[in-house]
């Protein structure tokens, strides 16, 4: 049996996994944009890892709000500051790529995105039919207007994106919240009342559990690390 307290080890671990291919990829893109590396990041192998982990780290923040929901300890208060903070830190990384490398700067990243989706999709959390039902529209709607191309930048938070837009991460509303609903749908299904509705073995304390409970943690310093052991090679290779 597990508690309320307890964590779901296969969770943790699979968004551990998903960090480090996060890790991996962003590794790749450093290289590129600083010009150590020539690599075709539209390459199709590249580009779908990048979309896999992208789709990983997003469907697990539905899981997590559909297992924190059943464990009835929180309420509408924590979501609310809980997305507030997420989204705040999106807006240090605005401001950090604002300065460094400004070209492409980050506008409406994925951090922006978690922290208003779990205030967002919250109150779906139990409701697994109506998770899934806009899940779907949510998706349906981000493809049909991932083509629309308009004057102003404001609208692009839902997907709606300006003429020549170029950022270095992008995640809006549309179709993403439809990979957080689909979470939620998932975690109510598998994980109803707190508890698997499936077999496991015990999990032993592992790295990718480990880093999967500090997911924000590695994110937020990952890129600074990444960029500084360039930078220190390419020094020590001039």
């Amino acid at each position: 049996m597990v508690t309320a307290h307890a964590r779901f080890g296969e969770v943790d671990a699979l968004r551990g996994a998903a960090v480090l291919m996060m890790i991996g990829y962003h590794a790749l893109f450093d290289l590129d944009f600083l010009g150590v590396l020539d690599i075709d990041m539209g390459s199709p192998v590249i580009w779908f890892t990048g979309r896999l982990t992208a789709f990983l780290f997003i469907f697990l923040v539905g899981v997590s709000l559909s297992l924190s929901h059943s464990r009835r300890e929180v309420n509408a208060r924590h979501y609310i500051l809980r997305g507030l903070k997420i989204f705040l830190w999106g807006m240090v990384i605005t401001a950090a790529t604002w300065i460094y490398p400004h070209k492409g700067f980050i506008v409406f990243g994925v951090l922006h995105f978690i922290g208003l989706a779990v205030i967002l999709t919250y109150p779906l959390a139990g409701r697994r039919a109506a998770a899934l039902t806009l899940s779907a529209i949510a998706i349906t709607v981000g493809f049909i207007m991932s083509g629309v191309r308009v004057e102003t930048p404001l609208l692009m938070w839902l997907g709606i994106r300006p003429y020549n837009l170029y950022t270095l991460d992008y995640f809006p509303l549309f179709p993403w919240l439809g990979v957080v609903l689909l979470g939620i749908f998932t975690g109510d299904t598998l994980y109803p009342g707190y508890r698997r509705r499936f077999g496991l073995r015990a999990w032993s304390p592992s790295l990718l559990q480990l880093i999967g409970r500090n997911s924000l943690k590695v994110y937020l310093i990952h890129q600074p690390v990444i960029v500084g052991i360039i930078w220190l090679l390419m020094d020590l290779n001039s």
